[in-house]
């Protein structure tokens, strides 16, 4: 696949907002067009936040979290992909707290035993995990329900919640606690997230969002038990608004820390060829992941991103760090995708991840 191409070098002024672009404008905008995009794409609802200057300035929900009832600030969203970014949060200061390093073997504490025969294991670390290079599959079922080495591990990117999984089991096993636990120390109460859980609590009742598959039609939400690093965490747009706030303000992780976690670790180019199709002006010089985080390197600077998907669940999450701008998206629909699109086009304004976000309607 050809290398993407790199953008060229902005004015110093890249990151002045346009005077029109007030939060309560993109604010009106959103009350003025979300309903309608719900509409066209059958979404039963989304909910927003909008992150500037480090700090929450609005969170809206519209539409309804099930059949007949209004969703609202209180919905729980299954965020589905959005958990990986809080379980590398969570790795992170575990490792400033000195109770594990990302670049220890895994094996020592945990060796999952489809790979207990195949010496490779003893080269998967909590990096290798958290940067998506562990050599497995996204998933066991897809090798014959076995995990397996597709590649070296350490070598390169392959998108896996498998390895993602395979750092909580590690983490739990060396330290004798489950991830429900930690994250509530590390992430959830120093960010004042009240509202968030990788496992189904009494609290939940009559709050969660239920998927709608993309002929419109209703399923079952569907629970991680155990907690899964990967996947199913349950959230209000408040919290995880205030979750992105803590990371982009560095909020009690040390600079090196923060250094590790924003790098880009492996390369993944396959977004390029979306940005080349669509002839986009402004493609990322480089487009990979970092540890917990999608990264396309602009000549202006990164923007961190991520996005969430099981059925009937659509999420997104991004922010330019240069700025400390950003945005959280959730929807309890297959179709999400399309209506979070359109938002995230107003939200990013004049920015080339906003013509990125482009090159995916249909």
């Amino acid at each position: 696949m050809p290398r993407p191409a790199v953008s060229q070098p902005h004015s110093p002024a890249a990151h002045t907002r346009a005077p029109d672009r007030t939060a309560d404008s993109l604010r009106a905008v959103m009350d003025q067009k979300a309903p309608a995009w719900l509409a066209e794409h059958r979404v039963p609802s989304i909910a927003v936040a909008y992150v500037r200057d480090g700090a929450v300035a609005w969170t809206r929900v519209y539409g309804e979290q099930g059949p007949g009832v209004a969703a609202s600030e209180r919905t729980l969203y299954n965020v589905a992909s959005l958990t990986k970014p809080v379980f590398a949060e969570t790795m992170l200061r575990l490792a400033a707290a000195g109770r594990l390093s990302l670049d220890e073997s895994m094996a020592p504490s945990w060796v999952d035993p489809d790979v207990a025969a195949d010496p490779r294991h003893r080269l998967l670390t909590p990096r290798v995990a958290l940067s998506n290079r562990t050599g497995f599959a996204n998933w066991r079922r897809e090798t014959g329900g076995v995990l397996r080495f597709r590649t070296e591990p350490g070598t390169t990117y392959g998108y896996s919640g498998e390895g993602f999984e395979y750092a909580r089991r590690f983490a739990s096993a060396k330290l004798g606690a489950s991830l429900d636990s930690l994250a509530a120390q590390y992430v959830f109460r120093p960010f004042g997230m009240a509202q968030t859980s990788f496992t189904r609590r009494d609290w939940f009742a009559g709050r969660v969002a239920v998927p709608m598959g993309p002929e419109g039609r209703y399923g079952e939400p569907s629970f991680a038990s155990p907690a899964n690093a990967a996947d199913d965490i349950y959230t209000t747009i408040g919290d995880y608004a205030a979750f992105l706030v803590g990371v982009m303000r560095h909020d009690g992780l040390p600079a090196r820390y923060v250094a590790q976690r924003d790098s880009l670790h492996a390369l993944d180019l396959s977004p390029a060829s979306a940005c080349d199709r669509a002839k986009v002006a402004r493609c990322p010089g480089r487009i990979g992941y970092a540890l917990g985080w999608s990264v396309m390197e602009y000549a202006d600077g990164p923007l961190l991103w991520h996005t969430g998907a099981d059925w009937g669940e659509k999420s997104m999450v991004f922010y330019f760090p240069a700025r400390r701008e950003g945005v959280v998206m959730l929807t309890n629909g297959a179709n999400g995708f399309k209506v979070m699109i359109e938002a995230g086009i107003v939200l990013a304004g004049d920015s080339p991840f906003a013509e990125f976000l482009a090159t995916g309607r249909s």
